[in-house]
């Protein structure tokens, strides 16, 4: 009796581990430009190359309003991410400084999180100005600054930064100093990384991704 008793519990502690195991996926960690494009969704030639096992980005313009789309070069990931995930990216900006990195976004209903650097001060811009890193949520194309804070670029040469989600917040950091962070209640639904430039020629030294899911 006591026998049938204890293989019945240890069969549901097996099952329930089994199901938790499917729901939630491995821990992963993944080196996005270890193949080159192949992670990406047609990357354009003329705005991405990669090469060493690094990735230069180039913008069409370097000064650009940002709604005009030479502005812009876009990376897409073939994959979606979802649950925890950090990206993690070393990164040398040779012209501007602008770069936007979107976790959980939907392509097609434009909405999800985005992280960014932020553009630089122009050169008449009051003393008491700062450069800044933003988070921004984008509902159906139209966006919502949710959270700044100071994010100095500068000529400082590489520079390491990590945009990440834990649970329902999101964060902004560099050299391991929180810049910014944002509370959504319940998250967005998981989507592909995507990565922008604007205005901004940059190279990419390191750019991974590490979380709970890929989808």
């Amino acid at each position: 009796m006591h026998q049938q008793y204890f293989r019945h519990i240890l069969r549901a502690v097996i099952l329930q581990v089994l199901v938790t195991a499917t729901a939630f996926g491995d821990p992963f960690e993944k080196d996005l430009l270890a193949n080159g494009g192949q992670d990406w969704l047609t990357p354009d030639p003329a705005h991405w190359s990669f090469a060493e096992g690094e990735l230069t980005g180039v913008t069409a313009i370097f000064d650009g309003a940002k709604t005009d789309p030479t502005a812009s070069a876009f990376l897409v990931s073939k994959q979606k991410f979802s649950g925890d995930i950090s990206v993690s990216i070393d990164v040398t900006f040779d012209v501007g400084r602008y770069l936007g990195v979107y976790i959980d976004f939907d392509q097609e209903t434009q909405s999800g999180i985005w992280m960014g650097t932020g553009h630089a001060l122009p050169v008449d811009a009051p003393t008491n100005e700062i450069e800044r890193g933003y988070i921004k949520t984008v509902e159906n194309g139209f966006w919502v600054v949710r959270a700044t804070g100071e994010l100095v670029i500068g000529d400082s040469g590489r520079v390491r930064l990590r945009f990440e989600r834990t649970g329902d917040n999101y964060s902004l950091w560099r050299e391991g100093r929180m810049i910014a962070t944002y509370h959504k209640p319940g998250g967005y639904p998981a989507g592909p990384l995507q990565i922008r430039l604007t205005n901004a020629r940059a190279k990419f030294h390191k750019l991974t991704i590490s979380g709970e899911r890929i989808k």
